[in-house]
């Protein structure tokens, strides 16, 4: 067999895993954890800061944990790759589900377990504070600031704090996880794109970088501490957020617009584009502060899902042979935090 297919059945085994699960803390597969209380500041840094720390207090594989946030116990889906050796800070992914949809739901979706095991990195997945109905999506939506749910309807009164659960699951991790405190990243789908835009431009003192995949924003209030890495794929055939801008209120304006107020906030170039393989162009701004970049990736034909799985594509067109995680984890590699804000 060869190693890009033995890739693919890894992928294929553990994305059926995570389909199987449910968030419940019997399901098979995942450890219910205990609350974790978020860390002092002082603390978080000496923990995660230098070159060993203690065992982390999760398993390999899946768990769930809890984290106290605003006096309420929120959830956090963690994936701690197999392998890793305990003792040496590692990075951590930031994975945010879509509007209607859960942590497992995201974590299979993403297929972001596999890269995770592969490279070395824990991946946190939070649970957004606002249930969220609308058909056959029964999960919850993000609180971002300023900005209304999909419907159209403002967020409901006394909704949690999502920004402030954020600050708070990343102290705990970077506590019990045992994290690299430079090599904290971003991602999410759809809503959870949206809500990682808005983080990476909220807490960009303590984010390295940020990937939105299928809902780059820029956020009309956004003041960057500091600049931002930030790498984006999305859909010409997207149809929930259209690649041009839509009418509604939290879409109104093109993903090209977003990836360009992004690259101005960072001061960077003019952007450069190149075809990366059939279908797939890239949008590069280089040359922003502080070493950071701003680049897009325009697929022809992608719908409203994570970029390269399998049903991604609109009727006609074809998955490009490209592998959207390793680019992620790539672009994340090659953007720590910088030392003069970390």
């Amino acid at each position: 067999m060869s190693t890009a297919a033995a890739t693919r059945l890894t992928v294929l085994a553990t994305s059926a895993v995570l389909v199987a699960l449910t968030a419940s803390a019997c399901a098979a597969g995942v450890t219910e954890g205990s609350s974790i209380k978020p860390a002092p500041q002082a603390a978080v840094t000496a923990a995660s800061g230098g070159n060993t720390c203690a065992k982390p207090d999760v398993p390999a594989g899946l768990s769930t944990q809890h984290v106290m946030s605003d006096g309420m116990r929120r959830t956090v889906v963690v994936y701690y790759p197999h392998g890793h050796k305990p003792g040496k800070p590692m990075p951590m992914v930031i994975d945010l589900h879509g509007s209607g949809s859960t942590p497992l739901q995201q974590l299979a979706g993403s297929e972001i377990a596999a890269t995770a095991d592969k490279h070395g990195f824990v991946v946190v997945a939070p649970q957004a504070g606002i249930p969220f109905i609308a058909g056959k999506s029964h999960g919850f939506a993000w609180n971002v600031p300023g900005v209304p749910l999909m419907s159209g309807r403002p967020v409901p009164k006394g909704a949690p704090n999502d920004i402030q659960f954020m600050r708070d699951a990343i102290a705990a991790m970077n506590k019990a996880l045992c994290v690299d405190t430079k090599r904290i990243y971003v991602t999410g789908f759809s809503g959870g794109a949206r809500m990682a835009s808005q983080v990476g431009c909220e807490l960009s003192g303590q984010i390295a970088a940020v990937a939105p995949m299928s809902g780059l924003r820029m956020p009309g209030n956004c003041k960057l501490g500091r600049p931002e890495s930030v790498l984006s794929f999305h859909g010409t055939s997207d149809g929930t957020n259209p690649y041009n801008g839509s009418k509604q209120i939290y879409w109104s304006y093109s993903v090209p617009v977003a990836a360009q107020r992004w690259a101005a906030a960072d001061h960077c170039d003019k952007g450069v584009q190149k075809q990366v393989v059939n279908g797939v162009i890239s949008t590069t701004y280089g040359n922003c502060d502080n070493g950071r970049q701003v680049v897009l990736y325009t697929v022809t034909g992608q719908r409203h899902m994570w970029p390269g799985t399998p049903d991604s594509m609109a009727k006609g067109y074809t998955v490009p042979k490209i592998d959207p995680n390793e680019i992620m984890w790539s672009f994340f590699e090659s953007h720590p935090l910088d030392a003069a804000t970390a």
